[in-house]
Parts: C-alpha cells; sequence; structure tokens
C-alpha cells in the first residue's frame, strides 16, 4: 500500500466522521504512524510477518502515546 492508497483510505472512513473515527489525530500526525510502523515491520526481520506487524503496532503506538500526550499538556 502506497501514500496515496492511504490517504484515500484515511479520508473515505467505513462510516461515521473521519475525524471521530481517528480519536483527532491529526492526519498528518496519522500518516506518520502508518510509515513508522511499516518501518519497523521491515527492521524486525521476524519470520512471522503477523508477530512483526502486532510488535511494529505495538511500539508505534507507545510511542506515539508518549508524543501526543506530551503535546496535549503544553510540551514540545
Amino acid at each position: 500500500m502506497d501514500t496515496a492508497e492511504i490517504k484515500k483510505i484515511w479520508e473515505a472512513p467505513i462510516s461515521g466522521s473521519r475525524h471521530i473515527a481517528r480519536n483527532y489525530i491529526p492526519e498528518t500526525v496519522g500518516l506518520e504512524m502508518v510509515e513508522y510502523c511499516e518501518k519497523l515491520v521491515s527492521v524486525f526481520e521476524l519470520d512471522d510477518l503477523e508477530e512483526a506487524h502486532d510488535e511494529a503496532i505495538r511500539m508505534t503506538q507507545k510511542k506515539f502515546r508518549q508524543r501526543l500526550n506530551t503535546e496535549r499538556i503544553g510540551g514540545a
């Protein structure tokens, strides 16, 4: 899946508002998260792709949760 496909999917959620569906995460941050996650999958080099993807999602959530929480309380 390339960036254009990701943006197309992002703009057309299955139902409801894309803002509610994305918990008010700015689109640029969401795309950055997807890019980071996919890079991690390739870096992990695990034999089980599903395991690599699950781990990449976990690590992406951890990284961006910290960043978003910091921004919400007025940090950098």
